[in-house]
């Protein structure tokens, strides 16, 4: 039997609807600093702190495919746009199996000023812009051993997230 993909339209990003899943990464409130809690976060086989800017060339020319997930078990991953692009964020949450709930999937709109930080073992789908060329500086805590990055693949795209009206 064959499964249509579902069908997701994105809701903006806010700090409430996206806690579940990590801290969203811009200035809240009246006060000079909004602290952050969440880009620090590890496990104690972190042994270093790495840094680096990627590139993302050109948007997607029509729905995103939901297809492959990735986590990062010992340490948050932070993404912080350096280009005014808005961007897509795709989250699950872990299921029984401990793969992502895909039935649960929940996507958001990022604005070019709004950072993204996930929580330690977030599952959520790879950078994806919605006006390229854009660029990110990442920030995440790693091991050393090679296995900071776990990734997931359904073995039919999942779901559909709809960025056009």
């Amino acid at each position: 039997m064959d499964v249509s993909p579902l069908v997701i339209r994105p809701r903006p990003l806010t700090p409430e609807a996206f806690a579940p899943y990590g801290e969203v990464i811009a200035h809240q409130g009246a006060e000079r600093r909004h602290h952050l809690t969440e880009p620090m976060r590890h496990s104690p086989e972190v042994v270093r702190h790495a840094s680096w800017v990627s590139r993302v060339q050109t948007a997607p020319p029509g729905p995103v495919e939901i297809r492959l997930m990735e986590r990062h078990r010992y340490a948050a991953q932070s993404f912080v746009p350096l280009t005014d692009s808005p961007y897509l964020v795709v989250v699950a949450p872990t299921g029984a199996d401990d793969l992502p709930d895909m039935a649960r999937l929940e996507a958001f709109l990022a604005t070019g000023s709004q950072g993204v930080c996930y929580r330690v073992g977030a599952w959520h789908h790879g950078l994806t812009v919605l006006r390229g060329p854009a660029e990110f500086l990442v920030l995440m805590g790693q091991t050393g051993r090679g296995d900071d990055d776990e990734f997931w693949q359904a073995p039919a795209p999942h779901a559909l997230v709809s960025i056009s009206d």
